[in-house]
C-alpha cells in the first residue's frame, strides 16, 4: 500500500476525538463510495473494524459492483447496491440503515457544463432518494455532503454558514451550485416536516492521496505538470483564493457532523486556511518541485468557461471546531503530501512496467 494512504488511514482509524463508539455494531450506508470521499471513509472504516473489532457493517451503493468490488478487495462486513443514485429503490435495501453519509455527486467541471440536466438530477432526485430512505429507516444521522459552492460568488474574509452570496441561474456552469443549494433546502426540509436528523457538511476543495489517476482537477493537474516538467497554464487570471481541506481531515469532519453536529444544520469544513490564490499556488508549486523545469503561464479561452468564477471568499470553520474537530494539514501541507502520494505511484508503475518488460 502506498505510504502515503497507509498513514491517512492509520490517522482516521486511531483518531480519539471521533466518537466510533456510536457506529460500533451499526450498520452506514455509503452513497458516492467509490469516489475520493467514500472510498476513503470505506478503508478507513474496515481499518477500524480490523484493529478495534467495531464490526460497523457498510452498505454500499455504487453504479457498478464489480469495479467496486476490486476497489475494496479484501474489505469485509459489506452490501453492495448497483444503482445510481437517483433510481436506487428502497426495496433494494434489505438491512436496517443507522447512519447514512450521503456523498453521490458529480464533481467535474466539464461535466457540469456538458450535462447539466444530468447534473441537477443526480443532486436532487439522487437526494430526494436517500432522505426518503432515511425517512422510512427511521436513522439515527444522516450528512449530506454539500460544497463551498453553494455559496455562490462573495468578497468576505470570514464566510459563516448564515451567508450567502451569488449565483447565476442562466448558467450551465450553475447546475452543480444550485443543485447544491437545492439539496440543502431539501435536506432542511425533510428535518423541519419529517424530523430526519440530517446535517449538512459543506466541504471545501478537498483532495490527498488515494485520488484517480485519472483526475483531471486543477490540484492534480498542477503536480502532474511539475512531475512531467511542463509548464503550468492557467486557464483564468488565478485569483480566486483556494479555500481546502485534506481528504482525511474532511472525513474526519464528516464524522464530527455525523455522529455530533446538530439536526438540521450545516458546518464549513475546511483547513485553518494560507489565504492564498490559485495563482499563488501553482507559482509556489513551480518553485518548491519545479526545479526550474516548470513555469506558469496564463492563457484565457475565448468564450463559455467550465470554471467557477473567480471568488475571494474565506470559509469560517468555527462551527465545526465546537463539536470538537481541529484541521491537521493545511494548503501546502496537503500538496506535499499530494506530490509524495504521485511520485510513489509513479515509481509502483514504472517498476511494474519493467517487470512486465522482462517476461
Amino acid at each position: 500500500m502506498n505510504r502515503v494512504i497507509e498513514q491517512d488511514l492509520n490517522s482516521i482509524a486511531n483518531d480519539k476525538d471521533i466518537d466510533w463508539t456510536q457506529l460500533k455494531n451499526k450498520t452506514v450506508l455509503i452513497t458516492g463510495a467509490t469516489g475520493l470521499i467514500g472510498s476513503i471513509m470505506v478503508k478507513a472504516i474496515n481499518l477500524r473494524n480490523i484493529r478495534y473489532n467495531d464490526n460497523i457493517k457498510m452498505v454500499l451503493l455504487v453504479r457498478n459492483k464489480e469495479n467496486a468490488q476490486k476497489s475494496f478487495l479484501g474489505i469485509g462486513n459489506t452490501i453492495y447496491i448497483e444503482n445510481s443514485v437517483e433510481k436506487v429503490d428502497l426495496s433494494q435495501i434489505n438491512t436496517d440503515i443507522d447512519f447514512i453519509i450521503h456523498a453521490a455527486s458529480p464533481t467535474k467541471s466539464k461535466f457540469f457544463v456538458e450535462n447539466p440536466v444530468e447534473t441537477i438530477n443526480t443532486a436532487v432526485l439522487g437526494t430526494k432518494k436517500i432522505l426518503d430512505i432515511a425517512k422510512n429507516r427511521k436513522v439515527q444521522s444522516m450528512v449530506y455532503l454539500s460544497s463551498m459552492e453553494m455559496y455562490g460568488t462573495l468578497d468576505d474574509k470570514k464566510v459563516t454558514e448564515d451567508k450567502l452570496g451569488y449565483i447565476n441561474p442562466l448558467d450551465v456552469r450553475s447546475s452543480y451550485s444550485e443543485g447544491k443549494r437545492m439539496c440543502e433546502l431539501y435536506s432542511y426540509s425533510y428535518c423541519s416536516e419529517y424530523g430526519v436528523p440530517v446535517k449538512i457538511a459543506r466541504l471545501a476543495q478537498t483532495f490527498g492521496a488515494g485520488i484517480n489517476k485519472n483526475e483531471n482537477r486543477v490540484f492534480k493537474y498542477f503536480l502532474d505538470c511539475i512531475i512531467n516538467n511542463e509548464d503550468i497554464v492557467l486557464k483564468s487570471n488565478g485569483s480566486t483564493i483556494s479555500n481546502f481541506v485534506y481528504t482525511t481531515d474532511a472525513i474526519k469532519g464528516i464524522l464530527a457532523v455525523l455522529l455530533n453536529g446538530r439536526d438540521g444544520e450545516a458546518y464549513n469544513i475546511v483547513s485553518d486556511n494560507l489565504n492564498m490564490t490559485i495563482l499563488d499556488t501553482a507559482e509556489w508549486l513551480a518553485e518548491k518541485y519545479g526545479k526550474g523545469n516548470t513555469n506558469v503561464r496564463i492563457e484565457i479561452p475565448e468564450g463559455q468557461s467550465a470554471f467557477a468564477p473567480d471568488n475571494r471568499m474565506i470559509l469560517a470553520n468555527d462551527k465545526i471546531k465546537a463539536l470538537g474537530w481541529n484541521p491537521e494539514y493545511n494548503l501546502k501541507d496537503g500538496y506535499s503530501r499530494l506530490y509524495d502520494y504521485l511520485l510513489e505511484e509513479r515509481k509502483k508503475s514504472t517498476i511494474s512496467r519493467i517487470d512486465e518488460e522482462k517476461y
